[in-house]
């Protein structure tokens, strides 16, 4: 097994692109179809993709149940701290046992590692 994959989601606005995001994340950690080949999965949730986590948000229902599979399986689910201070959702990151993280250095760490990144 080789391969690392940070999914970027930012499209908070758009659950179409959310949810394909959420579901290729889940599905490269654990594929349901075949073999099981990336080697690590990480998922950043960062600008307006912050907001899947407030529930308030029309698609909350939807997102919260994705963000706890992944976490079950093992998959980190990270949200950038500063966003998150700013929208006031640090609370909702930690009850979801969402990683708190500044992203600039997260996402310079995953490059430095190799890690392919994909947005959603």
């Amino acid at each position: 097994m080789n391969g690392k994959l940070l999914v970027v989601i930012l499209s908070g606005e758009d659950p179409y692109k959310v949810r394909w995001g959420l579901r290729l994340a889940l599905h490269a950690y654990k594929h349901p179809y075949g073999e099981k080949i990336i080697e690590n999965v990480l998922v950043l949730l960062f600008g307006i993709g912050c907001t899947i986590i407030n529930p308030k948000m029309p698609h909350y229902i939807e997102f919260q149940p994705r963000l706890q599979t992944l976490t079950d399986e093992g998959v980190e689910v990270a949200t950038c701290v500063s966003i998150v201070k700013e929208l006031n959702l640090e609370e909702e990151s930690r009850s979801l046992a969402l990683k708190l993280v500044h992203a600039s250095v997260y996402i310079s760490q995953c490059v430095s590692e190799g890690y392919t990144i994909m947005t959603f």
